[in-house]
């Protein structure tokens, strides 16, 4: 007898449901296995199985993408984790907490476009996600976006005005800006939720210090120093300010215990060197032997900013000024040419030479003939300059005689010049002394060609003759 169809097809569906609990079950059994792993720091077993099941060309579930991307990520492997969570990002686009988790792997690794484009995804899908917020922020002010940044900030103040990390933030955003108020009252708001933070203090004490407001910055840098005695930046910072208000003493005693908590910048022993020089000409160090050891103790210390920054002319400049003190001429003479060498580079003309240009640009023919004349002193041989001067005193003054000596003197000197520049200031000379033979002869015909040299010759003998 023939079974009714309806048991095959019953058979049929009790075999789907079991396969699909199976099938779910052992998903979920998986699942859990995987999360249990994390939880316990199993990191590189996960690795090791998912990287396996990716070497056999299997495909990986969400789940798998992103706990493969977390194993990366807890093992500072940024990189290696970007991948599985760009995977597992395909497979759940809108998945919130795998984006941040792939936002904050690009921005490790040091991909800041990426890590943004990352974040403005997630605040498309929650534009208030205080996560994806923050993060974007920290990432818009590596990509030095700061007005993008500020607004970030503005609103995470908004969500939260008891959080000093955003008004610290915003403060730098707007001193990056140039809004130098801003920046001040922000860091001020900042210093006010959380006084500890040597960062703010210093950043504050800072804008102070460049205001010349010197007691409020002591004031401030103290404070932070009795909260954090051993902060080098903070503890040079004070040392700057007593070297500011001429306290040398106090410059050098903070200087000195910078120096045995481990500053051992160019700039602490080049400040010391500086402020023993400038002690040794107080009333009290005015003995003999007490001013000279206090001029020793001034090199000392600026040798070894000397070597450690050999580029940076002020300390030559005090060393020869320290030995000029002690009467050995020979080694300031030495220290002091060695200062002019440094502060005279090589492109010093280069930065006269467009100096010039820009002053004859906005019409200062006067300043644009003086910084012409000061890049040639710097370098004779750079003798397009002549030119140049040769054009300032052809198009804005009413004498060309000038004019005329320094398009010669080009010529003269520039037999390699462009063609071009050449034959222009030829052109000018002959222009201008046919103007010049005309108050002796009456009108000359200009497009006679006639050597310039023979013009001038002429014209330099009319001028000794009348």
């Amino acid at each position: 007898m023939e079974k009714p169809k309806w048991k095959y097809f019953l058979k049929i569906i009790l075999y789907l449901v079991i396969f699909a609990f199976t099938n779910q079950t052992f998903y979920s059994q998986e699942n859990e296995s995987l999360k249990s792993l994390l939880l316990n720091g199993k990191y590189q077993t996960i690795i090791d199985s998912l990287e396996g099941k990716v070497n056999n060309q299997d495909s990986l579930s969400f789940d798998e993408y992103n706990a493969l991307g977390k194993s990366y990520l807890r093992l500072m492997n940024f990189q290696k984790a970007i991948l599985p969570l760009m995977m597992a990002s395909k497979i759940e686009p809108e998945n919130i907490k795998n984006l941040l988790l792939l936002g904050n792997c690009y921005s490790s690794a040091g991909n800041t476009n990426f890590a943004s484009y990352t974040y403005t995804k997630v605040l498309e899908l929650d534009s208030s996600n205080n996560t994806a917020l923050i993060n974007y922020g920290k990432v818009l002010v590596e990509l030095e976006d700061y007005k993008k940044a500020s607004k970030i900030y503005q609103k995470l103040i908004i969500a939260d005005s008891t959080n000093s990390y955003f008004y610290s933030q915003l403060g730098l955003c707007e001193l990056r800006k140039g809004n130098v108020n801003l920046a001040k009252m922000n860091f001020g708001k900042s210093f006010q939720l959380n006084r500890s933070n040597a960062k703010t203090v210093l950043r504050l004490a800072k804008l102070h210090y460049n205001d010349k407001n010197y007691e409020a910055a002591s004031k401030l840098l103290q404070f932070g120093l009795s909260q954090n005695s051993q902060n080098k930046a903070l503890n040079r910072m004070l040392a700057d300010v007593f070297y500011k208000k001429k306290q040398y003493e106090e410059a050098i005693i903070k200087y000195l215990y910078g120096i045995t908590i481990g500053d051992s910048t160019a700039h602490a022993f080049q400040k010391l060197g500086m402020s023993y020089y400038y002690l040794s000409f107080n009333r009290g160090y005015q003995r003999e032997d007490v001013r000279n050891l206090k001029l020793k103790e001034a090199i000392d210390a600026l040798y070894k900013s000397y070597y450690k920054d050999t580029l940076d002319p002020i300390n030559s400049l005090y060393l020869g000024l320290c030995y000029k003190e002690l009467g050995q001429h020979k080694d300031a003479i030495n220290h002091l040419e060695e200062t002019l060498n440094k502060v005279f580079p090589d492109y010093i003309d280069e930065i006269f030479s467009n100096l010039g240009s820009s002053y004859s640009e906005s019409k200062n023919y006067l300043e644009s003939i003086k910084a012409y004349k000061e890049a040639l002193s710097y370098n004779p041989s750079k003798t397009t300059l002549y030119f140049y001067l040769a054009n300032v005193y052809d198009n804005y003054y009413e004498d060309k005689n000038v004019a005329v000596l320094y398009y010669q003197k080009f010529i003269d000197k520039s037999p390699d010049a462009d063609e071009n520049l050449i034959g222009y200031s030829l052109n000018r000379i002959k222009t201008n002394l046919f103007k010049e033979l005309h108050i002796f002869f009456g009108p000359i015909d200009i497009s006679y060609n006639i050597n310039a040299e023979i013009i001038l010759s002429i014209y330099i003998y009319l001028i000794i003759l009348f």
